[in-house]
């Protein structure tokens, strides 16, 4: 699969494997935006390195532990905490 990422200072597309995390849903996404955060993180804020884009709007492919959701239309929420650590 294709992935924006940014690493060594360099935003580049590339070809990542697919995930595969029990408990996680695999999306395919069909629209991304790029932020404000994903402008600064080029930047070089937080010294992040990664894949950016993390508002978008997908599709559930993959959901082992809820398979209902197969299919469904989802957004992201990057505020949205484990629940087990502050």
């Amino acid at each position: 699969m294709k992935a924006l990422r940014f690493t060594e200072n360099q935003l580049k597309l590339a070809q990542i494997t697919v995930p595969d995390t029990e408990g996680e849903a695999l999306i395919r996404v069909l629209k991304s935006g790029i932020c404000n955060t994903d402008l600064e993180i080029v930047r070089g804020y937080a010294g992040f390195s990664g894949t950016i884009g993390h508002e978008f709007v997908g599709v559930v492919e993959r959901a082992d532990d809820n398979p209902e959701l197969i299919g469904k239309r989802v957004v992201s929420e990057i505020n949205a905490g484990c629940g087990v650590c502050d």
